[in-house]
């Protein structure tokens, strides 16, 4: 690293409690961290009780310029663990540093790549339809819940790959209900390790407890759908095209194949990383357009057309305008300076993801929605950074856009669509994503040609 210039000096923090500014966070986060850019600059700490020094960058070019010290000094593995590992697994790629961490990524990144995942875009439309079957004209619902449906069957009979109806139904139970009560193991770690004293752990209404029992019922469920994928034998894994089978065919360079563990931390972390947070973009994509009709009538007629072009920058501005996750966290293994500010060895350090999409240089009046900045011959994809960054940028991001892609277009050519209320709904906090306050919600209007 290069010594830090005389200038450079550590981030501030707002002269407010601890616990303040996190229940501010908590109920307005993109106004709180708003705040904290204006009264303190474009690094600015947080205090995160029990954690480490936090600091937010909200400035594009240093938003790159983290992630680009990911081969030197950013730990995105070592700064998420302790939050995820209690459901995610050790083994997870999300939480895996060095040669681990690279060795599952050679795995991993192939099942998921473009060519391959762009196979089930006719499966996923399938799922569409079949849950918009059950809508009917007249409606007023919240979307976020039906897109939680639609996603959980993808994560269930494309990426796992499970095709017993007995199964799918334990699994559709059984899933929800954990990522219901993921919040406390991943958010507060001081508290879970309270929760889990022994003399605690007894206690009926203890969510810890919950957890762990949620987990071991998934955990029971994946493995003996491994077990039952091993029992048919290597030529049957690799004439299927589901993710897991993909993976338990593959091997590393020294001809080593994934274990159970490993499978099954891949697989919850797919589940986390996909179902959770694109369940989330397609409710805040309706919950845009609904409140923004002449870009919704543009969509439908390009779609109408046969064009695509302007259903990806529906996308792309969703997801600038909403990010879901609003932050992608490294560990500094060593000092840091980021423009005028030295970040020292041991704190946690994050894109503010949110402030980075509304950076008025990149994106002018950046709370309209604007599908047409992602149309010109030069979209500012630079302060674009809804999957993260570096190397550790998501790696199931093409899964996800095609997903986005398949689900918007088949549900705004079959239904019509209106705002329930007319307010913009606001961004909530809800474990590790901003969700839509009222889960998006629509009032279902005539039925159109598609479907």
């Amino acid at each position: 690293m290069s010594p830090a210039p005389p200038s450079a000096r550590e981030p501030s923090k707002l002269p407010l409690p601890g616990l303040a500014q996190m229940a501010l966070l908590a109920a307005f986060p993109v106004g709180y961290l708003e705040l904290c850019r204006r009264r303190l600059g474009p690094v600015f700490r947080v205090p995160y009780p029990g954690s480490p020094p936090f600091a937010f960058v909200a400035d594009p070019q240093l938003a790159r310029d983290l992630y680009g010290h990911d081969r030197e000094v950013g730990r995105a593995g070592e700064a998420r663990a302790p939050f995820l590992t209690p459901l995610v697994g050790d083994a997870s790629l999300l939480c895996l540093e060095g040669d681990a961490w690279r060795r599952q990524r050679e795995l991993i990144a192939p099942a998921l790549h473009g060519d391959r995942v762009v196979r089930w875009r006719e499966a996923i439309g399938q799922i569409t339809n079949a849950e918009m079957d059950h809508w009917q004209p007249g409606q007023s619902f919240a979307l976020r819940p039906r897109m939680q449906a639609i996603t959980l069957e993808v994560i269930l009979r494309l990426v796992f790959g499970v095709q017993d109806a007995g199964r799918l139904e334990q699994l559709r139970a059984a899933v929800p209900r954990l990522l219901d009560r993921a919040s406390v193991a991943l958010l507060i770690p001081g508290l879970r390790r309270r929760l889990e004293q022994p003399a605690l752990t007894r206690l009926p209404g203890n969510p810890v407890r919950a957890f762990t029992r949620l987990r071991g019922e998934v955990d029971a469920l994946l493995y003996a759908e491994i077990a039952r994928r091993r029992a048919e034998g290597r030529d049957r894994l690799q004439e299927r095209d589901d993710l897991l089978s993909v993976l338990m065919a593959s091997q590393d360079e020294d001809g080593e194949a994934m274990t159970d563990s490993e499978l099954r931390d891949e697989l919850i972390t797919l589940l986390f990383a996909g179902h959770e947070t694109t369940s989330t973009a397609l409710a805040w994509t309706f919950e845009r357009l609904v409140r923004y009709p002449d870009a919704l009538r543009a969509l439908r007629d390009d779609l109408a057309a046969g064009g695509s072009g302007y259903l990806d920058a529906v996308i792309k501005e969703t997801l600038r305008a909403r990010p879901v996750v609003f932050d992608t966290p490294r560990s500094l293994s060593q000092p840091l300076v980021l423009g005028d500010y030295l970040l020292p060895e041991g704190w946690l350090v994050a894109p503010a993801i949110p402030l980075v999409h509304r950076d008025a240089e990149l994106f002018p009046d950046p709370d309209d929605f604007r599908p047409e900045r992602f149309l010109t011959d030069s979209p500012p994809v630079a302060g674009w950074i809804p999957f993260g960054g570096g190397q550790r940028r998501c790696v199931g991001s093409r899964l996800a856009m095609l997903e986005l892609q398949t689900i918007v277009a088949a549900v705004v050519t079959r239904f019509e669509l209106t705002a329930t209320r007319p307010a913009a709904e606001r961004q909530r906090v809800r474990a590790v994503t901003l969700t839509p306050a009222n889960g998006a919600r629509v009032t279902l209007g005539r039925r159109l040609g598609g479907g």
